[in-house]
C-alpha cells in the first residue's frame, strides 16, 4: 500500500534554504563538486564545511545552485519553484501549511520573508495567488490546496515568542480537523 496516498495534511514549520545564507560556501562546493565528477560523491566533505558529518553529494544536493534539495531559496525563479514544489497542489486530498518566521534565524537578512512565502505558496498551487483571511493565513481556494502562515515575531523553532507555538499547532489542528 502506498503510503504517500494516505498523507492528507502537512505542515512545513520554517521552510528555510539551505543554500541561501551569508556564508560563502563556494571553496566547499567546488571541492565537493570535483569529488562528484571524480565518482567520489559518497566521500566525506571537510569537517569544517558543514555542522553534521556529510557526503560531497549531499552537500551539493543542499548548497549548490538548483541542488536537488534546493526547494526554498528567494532567488530561485517562479518557475523554478513551480518545478519543484507543483506537486503539491496537484494531489487534490492535501492539505499544507507553510508557516514562516518573521524572525527565523536562518534566514538571510536580505530575504523578504513575506515575499517568499507567499511566492512558495503560489508554486504549490501551481502558479495561482491566493487571499489572506483575518489571521494572515493563506486561504486555499480554487487554485490549490496550500496555505501560508507567517509568524512575525517567531524564531526558526517558535521558542522565543509567546504564543507562536499555540497559532502553530492551531493552524495545523483546524487542517487536521477537516480530515
Amino acid at each position: 500500500e502506498n503510503v504517500v496516498e494516505k498523507v492528507k495534511v502537512v505542515a512545513l514549520q520554517a521552510p528555510v534554504s539551505d543554500r541561501e545564507t551569508e556564508e560563502d560556501h563556494s571553496e566547499f562546493i567546488s571541492h565537493a563538486q570535483k569529488l562528484v565528477a571524480q565518482q567520489k560523491g559518497k566521500e566525506m566533505m571537510p569537517r569544517s564545511a558543514f555542522w553534521a558529518p556529510i557526503t560531497a553529494s549531499r552537500y551539493l544536493s543542499l548548497l549548490d545552485m538548483n541542488g536537488e534539495d534546493d526547494f526554498f531559496s528567494s532567488d530561485l525563479t517562479d518557475e523554478q519553484l513551480r518545478e519543484r514544489l507543483g506537486h503539491v497542489g496537484e494531489k487534490k486530498e492535501l492539505d499544507l501549511i507553510a508557516v514562516y518566521s518573521g524572525k527565523d534565524e536562518y534566514v538571510p537578512s536580505f530575504v523578504d520573508k513575506e515575499v517568499l512565502l507567499k511566492r512558495l505558496v503560489k508554486a504549490m498551487n501551481n502558479g495561482v495567488e491566493e487571499e489572506e483571511d483575518d489571521d494572515g493565513q493563506v486561504k486555499s481556494g480554487k487554485g490549490g490546496n496550500a496555505r501560508g502562515l507567517m509568524l512575525e515575531d517567531a524564531n526558526h523553532n517558535l521558542y522565543k515568542s509567546e504564543g507562536d507555538g499555540a497559532r502553530f499547532v492551531s493552524a495545523v489542528g483546524r487542517l487536521l480537523s477537516r480530515w
